[in-house]
Formats: structure tokens, sequence, C-alpha cells
């Protein structure tokens, strides 16, 4: 009787603080677009795609992804070596990683969330089918169902199979989502959005589709263009490659490229890898040393640097020391490892924008001679892995000015006089008439010949 009543009291200290499932899977999924989330997936099959050839340069041929959606299901398939049952029981379908979870090498589905937030965030049922060289497992979950019972956290296979002999062709795994959400849906059938998915997809995993990986969606084959400097004339990017040291810690391997490309202000900035998936894309903020006052000052980006082209690449056996967010749609600016690089990639920007500015310079005077603009027009564009030699940037000398200094006058006037001025003068701007102004003052007060 005694023992009963202590447990009572024991059960009346006890607070319950346990999450619902409704409310978890809503925070899951919030804060990620539905490009990034199918981008999840794609991660883990590359990652299967590391487990089968883990050589730091291996060659994918014969690996593929294929991803197929539309208004009423997702899908996606790969061959990429399949889930092992008891990675699957024990790890595959946790939320985050537990430590004792032994992880890829240079992995890109690094941090347990991405497959269960993009399955959650798709539809309400999906189905996860998965073939390993000798065991093979089929399970089927209702979202609705497993979020309805919140005394179970558990999914629970449909078939398993062990002792198996699968080919290599045939050892890959495929989830399917239907009963989409009815938001996913809308934006799963527009075309504008399967055009977009098809281009970030692209841009994050090109490392991977360059290396031989083959990725479709819908059917079309995603092609690798591959990030390009110019070299030649007198141009030659900076590049520098270090290691980033811990005790007890894997080493992590940085490459910075700094240079020029064709004048694109969409494709200006810094480009910013980890494991060679692409977390940032163009980047023209202060995160990547735009607008920052220190030692090396670097302004902000406007067009005129519409040639600048930046590319960082961490790499790191174990994923957990790299700089990205759990998103992977941007770096972890905290990051004591980023910080450090950050320094380095605005030394490296920086004189890259002087010739930039340079370059703007040259273009105002076109009489005058342009070594900076000629050499711009005649180098070669060529691909980062081309490019292993470690440089400082070069530049051509840009042009000697020829006769006496030159002085910028800056003045206003209210702006019908100035239009009327210009219609006097013939001239189409206002730079034109003050410079023809000054002339013809100059030479009636001067007394300096026409």
């Amino acid at each position: 009787m005694n023992e009963n009543i202590m447990d009572d009291q024991e059960d009346l200290n006890d607070i319950d603080a346990q999450p619902t499932k409704s409310l978890f899977v809503d925070m899951l999924t919030r804060d990620i677009g539905l490009g990034r989330a199918v981008l999840d997936l794609v991660d883990n099959s590359i990652d299967g795609a590391r487990r089968l050839r883990p050589d730091k340069d291996a060659n994918f041929e014969g690996l593929q992804i294929e991803i197929d959606l539309d208004s009423n299901k997702f899908r996606i398939e790969d061959n990429c070596g399949g889930i092992p049952i008891d990675l699957a029981r024990r790890y595959a379908f946790r939320i985050g990683r537990p430590p004792e979870m032994k992880a890829t090498p240079n992995s890109v589905g690094q941090f347990g969330v991405g497959m269960k937030r993009a399955l959650f965030k798709f539809g309400r049922v999906f189905e996860v089918n998965s073939k390993t060289a000798t065991e093979a497992f089929d399970l089927r979950v209702n979202v609705d169902e497993w979020v309805s019972d919140d005394k179970s956290w558990k999914f629970k296979f449909d078939s398993t199979e062990t002792a198996l002999d699968n080919a290599p062709d045939n050892c890959g795994t495929t989830i399917t989502v239907t009963d989409l959400r009815e938001d996913v849906a809308s934006t799963f059938g527009k075309e504008y959005f399967r055009i977009e998915l098809t281009r970030e997809i692209q841009s994050a995993e090109q490392e991977y589709i360059d290396r031989g990986l083959r990725i479709t969606v819908n059917q079309k084959t995603l092609i690798a263009t591959p990030w390009e400097l110019a070299v030649g004339s007198g141009m030659q990017p900076a590049i520098d490659q270090f290691e980033i040291t811990a005790p007890d810690q894997e080493p992590v391997h940085v490459r910075i490229f700094a240079g020029t490309a064709e004048s694109s202000p969409k494709q200006a900035g810094w480009y910013v890898f980890c494991n060679g998936r692409m977390v940032l894309e163009a980047d023209q903020s202060s995160a990547t040393g735009w607008s920052t006052l220190g030692q090396t000052d670097v302004p902000k980006y406007h067009n005129q640097f519409a040639r600048f082209r930046g590319f960082v690449f961490f790499d790191c056996k174990d994923a957990r020391r790299l700089p990205w967010n759990t998103t992977k749609t941007g770096v972890d600016t905290d990051s004591a490892i980023f910080q450090s690089v950050r320094l380095k990639m605005i030394d490296a920007m920086r004189p890259v924008i002087n010739f930039l500015n340079d370059l703007d310079a040259e273009r105002e005077n076109p009489k005058d001679e342009q070594p900076l603009t000629a050499a711009v027009s005649k180098a070669a564009l060529v691909p980062l892995k081309s490019l292993t030699s470690i440089s400082a940037f070069k530049r051509p000398d840009k042009a000697v000015p020829k006769g006496p200094p030159l002085v910028g006058i800056t003045f206003k006037r209210p702006q019908d006089r100035v239009d009327a001025l210009q219609d006097a003068l013939g001239v189409t701007s206002a730079k034109q008439a003050g410079e023809m102004a000054f002339d013809l003052t100059a030479r009636r007060l001067l007394g300096e010949e026409s």
C-alpha cells in the first residue's frame, strides 16, 4: 500500500515535456523550400554513391538518380547501393543523426533530417523500397495516421528480405510520395517550378555530374557546365590551397579561386561548396566579404564588378566540421573555420576589384589606349579543375595617361537650364554640356585657340 502511494507521489512530480508529432512535423518542414527539400533527397543518393566509390576523385559513371514529379506524386530512384536493413532500422529514419552512427566520409547528407523533412513536407503517404547486394526492405507510412499516435514514434517495415544475391545495377533506393499536400501538388504541377528545380539541382550538384553521375528530372538529363575563370593575355586568377587542423579532428581542406569571367550581374559573386555541394551561389553580400571595412576594404557589390567570380571549396571526411547550415542554403557565419577563410577570401578579392575598377575607368576614355579591355577580350575561360598551381592574381598594366593630368569638376544647376544648354550645344547629356561649356569659356577668357 505504501509503495503504491509513493509511486503516485512520484508520478505527480513528473512533468510531461514530450513534443507532439504534429508540432514537430510542422516545425521541421516550415523553413525549407520545396526545391531544397528535393535536393536533400538527391544528397542522400549521392552519399550512397560515395559509399560505393569512396575514393576522393572517384568516377561515378554508371550511377544515376532519376526524379519524376507532377501534381499527383513525387518519385526519386537511384542505383547507388541501397540502404541496409540495420541502417534503416536504427538510424536512417531517426530525426537527427545519433552520435554512434558511422558517418559516410565526405558526406553531403550530414544532419540526419533531410529525408524525413522532405517526406513530411511533400505529402501524406510515402513508400521507401530499397535493395542492397544482400538485403531488401519495403516501408509504407501514412503520415496522418502516424502523427495521430503520439505514444509511438516508430515506423514498421512492410517486408524485409535477407541472404539475397542482387546484381549491382539492381541495388538502390526508390522513394515515392503520394497524396501530396495541396500547395505541394500545385507547385509540382507547374512547369516553371520544374525548370527552376532542374537549374537548382544542376548548379548544386555540378561537381558530381561532372564526375559522371547521371541525374534526370522528368526524363531530362542534367548537364555539367564547368566553373571557369579567365586566363591568358596577362590574366591569372588567384589560387590558394591549405588545410585547417585541430587536435583530434579531421583536417578541413580549403581551395580558393578568385578572378574574372564573362560579364553577368546575376552570376557575379562568390560560390561556396561543402564536400562538393554548392551552398552559396553568386553571393554578393557581406557574408562573403562584400561591403567590408578593415585592412583590406571591399566595396558593396554593384554591376561594375559583374565580371568577378570567386569559388571556395571546403572538403572534410567529417562533414560536421564544415561551415554550412542545416538546410544547405548558406554558410554558418559564426563558424571559426569560415571566419578565418573569409579573411583570405577578402584578400583574394581585393586585387580583382582594383582591376575591375581600372577596367571601368579605362572604358570611360575610349580614345585612350585600352590594354585591360584588350586583355579581357583575348583571355580564355579555363575550367577550375585545370587550375592547380597556387598563384596570386595577375593582371596587365593599365595605360599610362598621356598629356597633362586631368581634374574632375562636379557641380549642379537647375534641370531646365541644363536641358536648355544641351539643346543649344546640340549634345545629349549633362556631362557633354558641361565639358563643352568649359571649353568654350576657357577659349574666351584665356584666349585659347579653337
